[in-house]
């Protein structure tokens, strides 16, 4: 019996030790999840005003036969509230793109 015993502790320890894996925190788990997605949806968002960012600097080059200096002189045009610091903007031939993140 006491020889039983001690095989059963023995594999008991080896299981254990094999055992190199963390318990996973869901909580944290979703977490990292949910940032990953509004990280993700921030840049789908960005990519999408894109289009209405390069209307408003062809609408602003139509009505002055000028491009603007900078993003913020069609700000009133665009009409919502865009994070204009997002864009690379070059005023010597219009061209907007979204900045690398």
């Amino acid at each position: 019996m006491k020889k039983s015993a001690v095989i059963v502790a023995a594999a008991c320890l080896t299981i254990i030790a094999a055992c190199d894996q963390k318990p996973k925190n869901p909580v944290a788990e979703h977490g990292d999840a949910m940032i990953d997605a509004y990280q993700r949806s921030k840049v789908i968002r960005d990519t999408a005003s894109l289009s209405s960012i390069r209307t408003a600097v062809q609408t602003f080059y139509s009505a002055n036969g000028r491009y603007p200096n900078d993003l913020s002189e069609i700000k009133d045009s665009l009409g919502a509230d865009y994070d204009l610091s997002v864009y690379s903007y070059n005023p010597a031939d219009g061209s907007v793109a979204l900045k690398q993140q």
